[in-house]
């Protein structure tokens, strides 16, 4: 019997095409419907490529995968450039880029479920393109969802929840998707789940919250991300520069807002006076600065940081904090353990699957500035721990690769192909 391929569908270089280079190592894709994407491997483009300055190459080069060529990508350019420039257009207010986004990720579903019908395919979906995907599929191959967030019921509970405690971030968190959608849109984005019949998650906790919605357990499948371990690698000159400081550096990557838990990590940080403990923040601002206030002498903000000035804020640190809120997985978990540097992080992340704790850092409660304070002050008391914990933490980190995450997604989705042929010939018997 001929092998069942797969089509996927995201938008951007979502996990720089791991999973369409995944399926593709098993000759499993038939297809990546993508928006916005650069046919490196085309002589035209290579041609142009070649007449650009290295910037805009690399550029470039972030939107192909040498596993997904052209002839096995399906565009939406006119979605890509709607949804890319209302999001670029800074004058335009958040409800015309929320539609934008929308609009963008319903006509890239239904291109996927339409081309997959048509090539007798299964469907593999990342959520937030899922219903109109499986709306529009009518095959009678596999449906699967990766679930790229926590499932959005269980989001927006917490994320309504924040809100309550904490009004004075009501206007970050409003801006969630799971509180920005109105009910159609969110009615939409929860009934994807269903619509689905096999399930990918990247952490327990993402996989926890689909148990909670009703989803059958032995269904779900948990693959964790990996990362770039030749990038993100501790740099021990830098580290020993870093240690000369009296002070213990912490570091925050994200987007600063309260989704990410920023202000409990900021109130741990009040109790400590700043000759003993300093932090550098990386990301985007969203949140209001005067969560900041009374720390400026304490805390440097660097809103916009280029892939150099991030790897060596991670190898000058002592510390990585990453209080979340509630994550799908949360990258920068890897990145800073990659880079040697011991965690602290919630429960709502992908911590509880990276980190032993006492090993590679620590698993705090989400919302608890007090923990935080405490993890930090054992920090202080045992510095030797920076060093142990960061070599335990690059050691751990080598154990998630992105070869490792290709082969747990294609084991997981081959396995997913082999079973429905499986039924499938039994049907004709």
């Amino acid at each position: 019997m001929e092998q069942v391929k797969t089509v996927v569908v995201h938008r951007g270089a979502r996990d720089g095409y791991q999973v369409a280079r995944a399926l593709a190592e098993r000759g499993l894709l038939e297809a990546l419907v993508t928006d916005l994407y650069w046919p490196s491997d085309l002589s035209w483009a290579h041609r142009i490529e070649t007449a650009l300055p290295g910037f805009a190459r690399h550029a470039l080069r972030q939107r192909w995968s040498d596993a997904a060529t052209s002839r096995r990508v399906s565009l939406c350019w006119a979605s890509g450039l709607y949804s890319l420039g209302m999001s670029k257009l800074r004058c335009a207010p958040f409800e015309w880029q929320r539609r934008a986004v929308r609009w963008s990720d319903t006509r890239l579903g239904e291109r996927a479920g339409k081309l997959a019908t048509a090539r007798g395919a299964a469907l593999l979906s990342y959520s937030y393109y899922g219903q109109s995907a499986f709306s529009e599929y009518a095959g009678n191959r596999p449906r699967i969802l990766f679930q790229l967030h926590p499932h959005p019921t269980r989001m927006r509970e917490i994320l309504q929840g924040e809100r309550d405690l904490n009004p004075e971030c009501a206007e970050s968190l409003n801006k969630e998707w799971e509180l920005a959608l109105p009910r159609e849109d969110f009615d939409r984005l929860t009934a994807e789940t269903g619509m689905a019949e096999h399930w990918i998650a990247a952490s327990s906790f993402t996989r926890e919250t689909l148990i909670e919605s009703g989803v059958p357990a032995e269904r779900i499948h948990v693959v964790p991300y990996g990362a770039d371990l030749e990038r993100f690698r501790p740099d021990p000159a830098r580290r020993v520069e870093s240690g000369a400081r009296r002070r213990l550096r912490l570091l925050f990557v994200g987007t600063i807002n309260q989704r990410k838990g920023i202000k409990y990590l900021l109130d741990a940080l009040k109790g400590f006076p700043a000759d003993r403990v300093e932090l550098v923040v990386c990301g985007r601002v969203v949140d209001d600065l005067r969560l900041f206030d009374g720390l400026r002498g304490q805390v440097d903000i660097r809103p916009s940081v280029s892939a150099q000035a991030l790897l060596e804020a991670y190898q000058t640190s002592d510390l990585f904090v990453f209080p979340s809120l509630a994550e799908g997985f949360g990258h920068v978990l890897l990145e800073a353990m990659a880079c040697g540097l011991p965690v602290v992080s919630t429960t709502r992340t992908a911590a509880r699957d990276l980190i032993r704790p006492g090993v590679e850092g620590f698993v705090v409660r989400p919302g608890s500035s007090t923990e935080i304070a405490a993890r930090i002050e054992e920090f202080l008391s045992h510095p030797e721990w920076l060093t142990e914990m960061g070599v335990a933490a690059r050691r751990r980190a080598e154990e998630f690769t992105w070869a490792r995450f290709r082969a747990g997604l294609g084991d997981v989705v081959g396995g997913i192909l082999g079973r429905s042929r499986t039924e499938v010939s039994h049907s004709y018997v």
